[in-house]
């Protein structure tokens, strides 16, 4: 691995780390243990991850791409010692395998394929616990990151088990405020997550939380909390003292939501977002939950309401926000409302100020810049993941447009803003 190239440090707004299989186990408080998410091993030898003792929902077909002997046959590596136990494994070691043009493994023959497969195989021991992980950060040349660990997609298993649900998000935040820390060395930022759906709960998840580590940012759901909004009045209570904390949020990716299930009105079948078909994947992927998202915040008053909350999106692009910014600021100058606040301003100039996101790494920066100037845009990698980059030094080409200033401001600046770091 090596060091960007760039006169500074990166910080990086989008990587990932694993939670061991055992963690919700350890960590949830024992009265509520036979509620815990676990990871059990059938007759066959395949592990099979458990909710309340129940089998996932909706289990993938092909989870995105079918990684197993497939991919390794097709780039050389069948029967070459790389072999993992499952596709998730897999997938997790060979960063950037999924990409187009900034795919690691295009310039490279068979041997140096086998050799960049090996190198990350040996590198994931050292993902998964902060000190090893900055030893990785050092090699990458960033400075800090946004750590995303935590149990993204538990809101679908637990829809109808709220009790459980908040059982399992105390088990896994109590483990990231241990092994992790919210906020390593002001380096690593690990968000707990927070579920929404009950603001009784949720407020005692955070009086939780809190209790932990004050975090500088919490994540949550991305798109409604289990079919409610998370900027309801009712959760006034919750959000107030997040704005006195001044915590902000994030939201991610999930691999599954309940977005999928609007197919079901076009005669699709709801199914995880790794499955979907072209029709699914156009209108339920990334692109919705992040428009709604933001359209929420801005549009239904929460900006408005509490002055001190930003909100960072990671890995869910950037090509929706030209489109939905425009859509927004014309409801505004038609003299549409707030649902529970005030506009006191174009929705584009909220969002500059109160929003920030990562475009994937193959997405044309310089289109949405020119709409939304390089204020809400922030360096993400994904790392490790196969959609993700390799090294952040292969994010260089996507850059080389911008000023100088902008370059710093979208690999560096704008995150540090967000997480109170020198720029």
């Amino acid at each position: 691995m090596t060091a960007s190239p760039l006169p500074y440090l990166l910080m990086d707004a989008d990587q990932h780390s694993m939670p061991p299989p055992d963690a919700y186990e350890r960590y949830i408080d024992p009265l509520k243990s036979e509620m815990a998410v676990r990871t059990v091993r059938g007759p066959d030898g395949k592990s099979e991850t458990l909710y309340a003792g129940r089998p996932m929902r909706m289990p993938p077909k092909n989870y995105q791409v079918t990684f197993g002997d497939d991919l390794l046959g097709e780039i050389g590596l069948k029967g070459a010692g790389v072999d993992g136990e499952n596709d998730r494994d897999i997938r997790n070691v060979i960063p950037g395998s999924l990409l187009s043009r900034l795919n690691p493994l295009r310039s490279l023959d068979t041997d140096g394929r086998k050799d960049f497969v090996k190198r990350y195989r040996e590198l994931q021991p050292l993902l998964d616990n902060p000190a090893d992980r900055l030893s990785v950060m050092d090699d990458q040349g960033i400075e800090a990151t946004v750590n995303f660990a935590g149990p993204l997609g538990l809101e679908f298993e637990f829809e109808h088990d709220l009790e459980g649900l908040y059982a399992n998000l105390r088990a896994i935040n109590r483990y990231l405020a241990t092994e992790w820390n919210y906020n390593h060395q002001n380096r690593i930022f690990t968000p707990p997550y927070i579920s929404l759906a009950s603001a009784e709960l949720a407020l005692a998840e955070l009086d939780a939380v809190l209790h932990d580590e004050v975090p500088r940012l919490i994540q949550i759901t991305s798109g409604p909390a289990i079919h409610r909004s998370p900027f309801r009045p009712e959760l006034d209570p919750f959000w107030s003292r997040v704005n006195e904390a001044g915590i902000h949020i994030t939201t991610h990716l999930a691999d599954v939501n309940f977005y999928a299930r609007q197919g079901e009105e076009w005669d699709e079948q709801e199914c995880m977002l790794g499955d979907m078909d072209a029709f699914q994947w156009t209108f339920y992927y990334g692109d919705r939950p992040a428009m709604e998202m933001v359209g929420a915040a801005i549009l239904q008053g929460f900006f408005s309401r509490y002055p001190n909350i930003r909100m960072l999106l990671s890995e869910q692009g950037a090509v929706w926000v030209p489109y939905t910014l425009r859509k927004m600021d014309h409801a505004f100058l038609m003299g549409r409302k707030a649902t529970w606040g005030t506009l006191e301003e174009r929705p584009s100039e909220i969002f500059r100020k109160r929003c920030l996101v990562a475009p994937f790494p193959e997405e044309n920066v310089d289109r949405v810049a020119e709409v939304t100037s390089i204020d809400p845009l922030v360096f993400g990698s994904d790392f490790p993941h196969g959609e993700g980059l390799a090294e952040p030094s292969h994010y260089l080409p996507q850059i080389r447009n911008l000023s100088e200033a902008d370059a710093r401001a979208l690999m560096r600046g704008n995150i540090a803003d967000f997480l109170g770091l020198q720029a």
